[in-house]
C-alpha cells in the first residue's frame, strides 16, 4: 500500500505493580521457568473455569476503558498507563509485563505493526489503526483478549479491515465445540479474509492458557490440515490478525515489534474461551 512507515518513540520505564499482587512464576524467578510453552493439554477444573471466567470479565472490562482512551493526540503510554492502573486496582497482575522481557503492561500495535507493540510517546493520529492487547493474571490465571478501533476517522478500507478481522473472530467462535476440528477456526477466518480482499498472518497463532501464559493447542488462523479436535473442558485463544497488504512481515531492532513488509495496515481481535459440549464460553 506504500503507506509511510511509523516512527518510533520513546519508551519510559515500566509501571510499579503494587507488592501484594501476586506475579506469575516467569517475573518471580524467571530463571528457574524452564520453558515458556506448556506442552501438557489442561482440562479445566470448576474452580478454574470460574477463576478464569473471572478474569476474563476483567480482561473486558479493562478493553472496555481502553476504547475510551483511543483518541488523536494521546500517546499510548498514557493508554497503558491508564490500564495499568485499572488493572492493578483490580488485584490483578498485567502478563505483558516482564514476559520474556516485555517491557510494557500492555501492547499496543498501530498501523503495520502486526503484534506485540511497546506503548511509547508517539501521539496518536487521525486515521490511526489501533490494536490493544491486554493480558492479565487474576487469583492464579491468565485471560487474554485483545481488540482493535479506528483512532478518530478513518477511509473506508481501514473500517473494513477493522470489521472484517472482528467478523473473522465471530466466525472463528461459532464453530467451536467439543469434537470440532481445531482446522475448522482456520477456515473460517480465512474464508472471511478472502472474501474481504485481505490477508491472513499464518505465523501468528492461538494458544492454550490457563494458570500458565502460552500453552497447548496451538490456534492456527489460515487453512491448514490439523487433526486434532477441540476438547470439552480446554482452554485457548482464538487472535487472528489481517492485512491490508501481503501478510509478510519482520521485526524491529527492539526484539518484540512485528510489522509487515508492505507496511500494510493491520486489525487483530482475540478472545479466550472455554471449550463446552455443545459450543463455547467466551471468557472475555
Amino acid at each position: 500500500p506504500g503507506r509511510r512507515p511509523m516512527e518510533k518513540g520513546r519508551v519510559s520505564e515500566a509501571l510499579p505493580v503494587p507488592l501484594h499482587i501476586p506475579r506469575p512464576p516467569y517475573v518471580l524467578e524467571p530463571e528457574k521457568v524452564r520453558g515458556w510453552w506448556n506442552s501438557r493439554v489442561e482440562v479445566k477444573s470448576p474452580e478454574a473455569v470460574a477463576a478464569m471466567r473471572e478474569a476474563g470479565r476483567l480482561a473486558h472490562a479493562t478493553l472496555d476503558l481502553a476504547e475510551s482512551l483511543i483518541e488523536p493526540g494521546r500517546t499510548s503510554e498514557e493508554v497503558e498507563a491508564e490500564l495499568h492502573h485499572f488493572m492493578c486496582d483490580a488485584g490483578a497482575y498485567p502478563s505483558d509485563l516482564g514476559y520474556k522481557g516485555f517491557p510494557k503492561s500492555v501492547m499496543i500495535s498501530v498501523n503495520e505493526v502486526i503484534c506485540h507493540g511497546i506503548p511509547d510517546d508517539r501521539p496518536l493520529e487521525n486515521g490511526d489503526i489501533v490494536n490493544v492487547d491486554v493480558t492479565l493474571f487474576l487469583k492464579g490465571y491468565h485471560a487474554d483478549t485483545a481488540r482493535t478501533w479506528v483512532c478518530g476517522k478513518s477511509d473506508t478500507t481501514g473500517l473494513r479491515l477493522v470489521n472484517a478481522t472482528r467478523e473473522a473472530l465471530d466466525a472463528a467462535v461459532a464453530v467451536c465445540h467439543a469434537g470440532a476440528p481445531m482446522s475448522a477456526i482456520g477456515r473460517v477466518v480465512s474464508d472471511v479474509a478472502e472474501r474481504e480482499g485481505f490477508g491472513v498472518v499464518k505465523t501468528l497463532v492461538g494458544h492454550g492458557i490457563g494458570e500458565f501464559f502460552h500453552g497447548v493447542p496451538q490456534v492456527f488462523h489460515c487453512r491448514n490440515s490439523d487433526k486434532r479436535k477441540m476438547q470439552e473442558g480446554t482452554t485457548f485463544t482464538i487472535e487472528p490478525v489481517l492485512t491490508e497488504g501481503l501478510p509478510d512481515w519482520e521485526t524491529w531492532d527492539d526484539g518484540w515489534t512485528v510489522v509487515t513488509s508492505d507496511c500494510g495496515r493491520t486489525a487483530q481481535f482475540e478472545h479466550t474461551l472455554l471449550i463446552t459440549a455443545d459450543g463455547c464460553e467466551v471468557f472475555t
